[in-house]
């Protein structure tokens, strides 16, 4: 369900989730994922209604007729009319994702130097790429976090491809400050073992994270911090000649 605040995805039955989400992270079962949308600028945790985030995002579940104890919820800033879906399907087995992002203030490198130090509970405006991917099959607790490798590269790849830029060094950028995941599993599903890039399950996931990335970033107007000379070449031939003067 989308909705100009938020993004949600209900299961009938428990699904096994690995999140980064604020509320209801790590791993846990759960029936409701939800992409929140931040619609007014607290600058500290205790002013956040309920006196801290994950206290208001338990509120926001509750808000829309969920259980709290049964769902997660990512936090962002970013413009839910903007969020794209991209769905991967061989065989039985089927990846969805569902992404919402921006990179104008936040896109970084990592290894980059740090710009702030948590302190008191205090927090600066940032923005934030959040994904939530739903895959139909049962995969153990590493390989979820296998997985969740597997989508931060096909975002990075996105991001480099799109030319991003990190703000504050001008190098490619790798993410934002603040990206979340949310990974939700079927537990009555096929099981799989390989989350890699080569394997069809990983590649499903790089590439459902990478699509959605790239057109989210791409419906900006053309952000400032998008480059074209760190913009992926065109791919060539054997012989150095471009497919298009063949």
């Amino acid at each position: 369900m989308q909705r100009p605040d938020h993004i949600s995805i209900t299961f009938e039955t428990p699904h096994r989730s690995l999140s980064t989400a604020i509320y209801g992270g790590g791993f846990r079962n759960i029936r409701h994922a939800v992409n929140q949308k931040l619609t007014t600028w607290y600058g500290k945790d205790r002013q956040f209604p309920g006196g801290s985030v994950p206290a208001y995002l338990r509120l926001c579940l509750e808000k829309l007729g969920m259980n709290p104890e049964e769902g997660c919820a990512l936090l962002t800033s970013a413009r839910m009319e903007w969020a794209t879906y991209h769905k991967e399907e061989k065989n039985n087995l089927v990846v969805e994702s569902i992404t919402t992002g921006g990179v104008e203030k936040t896109a970084c490198r990592a290894a980059s130097p740090a710009l702030y130090e948590e302190w008191n509970g205090k927090y600066v405006q940032v923005g934030t790429i959040n994904m939530m991917i739903s895959i139909n099959g049962h995969l153990p607790d590493a390989i979820m976090a296998r997985s969740l490798i597997t989508a931060t590269e096909g975002k990075a790849a996105a991001l480099s491809d799109l030319g991003i830029a990190d703000v504050n060094t001008g190098r490619p950028a790798t993410g934002t400050c603040t990206d979340g995941i949310t990974l939700i599993t079927d537990p009555s599903g096929p099981r799989y073992r390989d989350a890699g890039t080569f394997a069809l399950l990983g590649s499903f996931i790089a590439k459902a994270a990478y699509e959605t990335v790239y057109e989210c970033i791409s419906r900006f107007d053309r952000p400032w911090n998008r480059f074209p000379e760190l913009e992926t070449p065109a791919p060539v031939d054997l012989d150095g000649k471009r497919p298009s003067d063949s």
